[in-house]
């Protein structure tokens, strides 16, 4: 990835500082020979760094957009537009100042109240625990009460309905209303007060008649981090470090799940999406300085230490046209304090690759010795990554990162090695967006996270493996038969399917510094349009020994077919009948996918693939859509989201 877009502030800084700089004084930098030395030299240039002028700044923040977004939704809520008013009170929480805390207890209460006409019981408690905790008016509790009670009533709890009718009576003690409608919310909260017992007991009774329910067991849990036992790290001087398999790996088999080192959200999902995990947030919590972030929960929120460094700044890596990576590079030091890089500074030098495998994901040791090609970087690729990590490193100090005195060299010696590495590392996050549940759908890049486990799965335009997040960690399956002691690579881009031979392998030297060997680029498969469906590529049986492909039209009268390398016969009757068999399968698949029985389709593919590997050898159209069929299914076990109109 590029470290910078081009319409923002920062490639004309790039380009100001070059002109400005001495071709002396650039020549002495480009014989510097570590990151840390780079980064001081650049940032001791006083002219350059000065430059970038760079300030906090909280937007959104507005007592009177607030109150105007509040009217707003007040309006949809009379109308009953449920949908408009909960999306304008997620704007008016957003736009209000921390100080107003009576402001957030009302708008949490308005929220709750739309969420209750939403059918979201669960969400609507937590709104109004939330104007509790922020000191909603005494004068006003009856409203709440009275509407907790009603979301356990949604919910079938009557128990705890009961109990939420009696508060309510209380709280009207404490009410301004008229006498008569306090009298009629009193006389409606004591009918539920006298008929909820009855409902309790009759319920209690109920449930003892009943014979005991057969109990389906329990699905174990869906670990956070799990790797394929069959998964190793080897390593090659061509290939460099790269996932093998032990033994054989059938299609559609989960071979790693992983929770990413660092994350970060793109900027048009920042108010979309929770910042800490990535999952999609309909009701937000926000931060109490800037409006650029959301959180789906507290606990993420409090999880999300990162940010009280980044709070002010994010604006101005949004203008400068900073890449995600450079927002990446920054998190990979503001998720962890100060000290703890301190503490590392002495043995990131001798860093074993085969010990660090066993660190936890979160640990920096994990990903410090990842592939940088700092060796294949030219001077003026150093000097613009250079002036990025003195950017990035601006936000520390501002930030008030910095407790230690003359840390700021080794830390921004980081900041850069980070842009490096992130480069050849880091992963497109992706969600399934769709307009409506009839649509097909579009794979959306919504962010980038850097898999300490996934970044050593070595390329291929041919992979064996397709990927698709849950939030922000990653699920990685076989989407092919890979048989033991092969490589299990995934994808960079370019799919030979898709892409010719000379363009993909351009694309990765330019992006990734290597040239692509793999099986497809070899063997220069064609892409899909130019595969000829009227010739079968069976594999030859003569012997066991023989890897001869023989090519047989469609339409074929014989059976024994002789192989030209071997000198044996191939009888294909057997591969004819089991192939017709792959068409009705296609399309029980096909329908089982529309119909979202995603598990039974993915077994339908995976029967496909194995009958057509037991006697063609790919490129071959079939085999190649019942792949494409394959990861279409994965996709809807990830991130997934169907635009909605808005409704009453």
């Amino acid at each position: 990835m590029e470290i910078y877009k081009k319409d923002g502030f920062f490639q004309k800084f790039c380009e100001t500082s070059r002109k400005n700089i001495n071709q002396n004084v650039f020549n002495d930098f480009a014989q510097l020979d570590s990151d840390e030395k780079r980064f001081g030299f650049i940032n001791s240039l006083k002219s350059v760094v000065a430059e970038l002028k760079l300030a906090r700044e909280f937007n959104g923040k507005n007592l009177d957009q607030s109150l105007n977004f509040k009217n707003l939704g007040n309006k949809a809520f009379q109308r009953e537009s449920w949908n408009e008013a909960l999306a304008y009170y997620n704007m008016c929480y957003m736009a209000t100042p921390d100080s107003n805390e009576q402001g957030k207890a009302i708008i949490f209460a308005n929220r709750s109240a739309a969420l209750y006409h939403l059918e979201k019981y669960d969400l609507a408690l937590k709104d109004i625990q939330r104007a509790i905790s922020h000191h909603y008016p005494k004068e006003m509790m009856y409203k709440l009460k009275e509407r907790q009670a009603r979301c356990f009533l949604g919910k079938k709890d009557h128990v705890s309905a009961l109990k939420c009718f009696k508060e309510t009576v209380q709280a009207l003690d404490d009410c301004q209303l008229p006498l008569e409608r306090r009298q009629k919310l009193e006389r409606d909260a004591q009918i539920m007060i006298i008929l909820l017992p009855k409902n309790i007991e009759a319920e209690k009774k109920l449930a003892k008649s009943r014979k005991p329910e057969r109990v389906a067991p329990k699905k174990p849990p869906v670990p956070d981090h799990y790797v394929d036992k069959a998964l190793y790290i080897d390593c090659t001087v061509d290939e460099g470090r790269f996932a093998k398999t032990h033994s054989d790996l059938k299609p559609n088999t989960i071979v790693l799940l992983e929770k990413p080192h660092v994350s970060v959200l793109l900027e048009e999902y920042s108010l979309s999406h929770c910042s800490k995990c990535f999952k999609r947030v309909s009701v937000p919590i926000c931060c109490p300085k800037c409006s650029d972030v959301i959180f789906c929960s507290e606990s993420c929120a409090k999880d999300s230490s990162f940010h009280q460094f980044e709070c002010g700044f994010l604006p101005i890596l949004w203008k400068s046209g900073a890449s995600i990576t450079c927002h990446m590079a920054l998190r990979m030091i503001t998720q962890k304090p100060e000290e703890y890089f301190l503490k590392l500074r002495s043995e990131l030098g001798a860093l074993v690759s085969e010990d660090t495998d066993k660190l936890t994901n979160d640990d920096y040791r994990r990903v410090y010795k990842l592939v940088t090609h700092e060796e294949k970087r030219s001077a003026e690729d150093f000097f613009q990554r250079t002036l990025m990590a003195s950017l990035l490193n601006a936000c520390l100090t501002l930030g008030g990162y910095y407790k230690t005195k003359d840390s700021e060299s080794f830390i921004g010696g980081l900041l850069l090695h980070n842009l490096q590495l992130l480069q050849f590392n880091a992963h497109e996050i992706s969600e399934l967006q769709r307009e409506n549940e009839r649509d097909v759908g579009n794979s959306v890049f919504i962010g980038g996270g850097l898999y300490p486990t996934l970044a050593l799965f070595n390329h291929s335009c041919e992979p064996g493996v397709t990927r698709y997040y849950r939030g922000n960690s990653v699920c990685v399956r076989t989407v092919k038969n890979i048989s033991a002691g092969s490589m299990v690579a995934e994808n960079y881009g370019p799919i030979f399917t898709q892409v010719s031979r000379e363009e993909r392998r351009n694309t990765l030297l330019n992006q990734y510094k290597f040239e692509c060997c793999c099986r497809a680029c070899a063997e220069i498969w064609p892409k899909f349009s130019d595969m000829d469906p009227n010739v079968l590529r069976f594999k030859c049986d003569g012997g066991k020994i023989c890897s001869n492909v023989l090519k047989i039209p469609a339409e074929i009268n014989e059976f024994m077919v002789l192989c030209t390398e071997c000198g044996e016969h191939t009888n294909i009757m057997k591969g004819l009948k089991s192939l017709q068999d792959t068409d009705m399968l296609f399309k029980s698949a096909t329908k089982l996918h529309e119909a979202g029985e995603y598990e039974q389709a993915l077994a339908k593919y995976v029967e496909m693939l194995n009958i057509m590997d037991e006697v063609l050898v790919p490129p071959y159209r079939d085999y190649h859509l019942c792949q494409q069929g394959l990861r279409a299914c994965t996709l809807e076990f990830g991130n997934r989201y169907v635009k909605m109109t808005s409704k009453k």
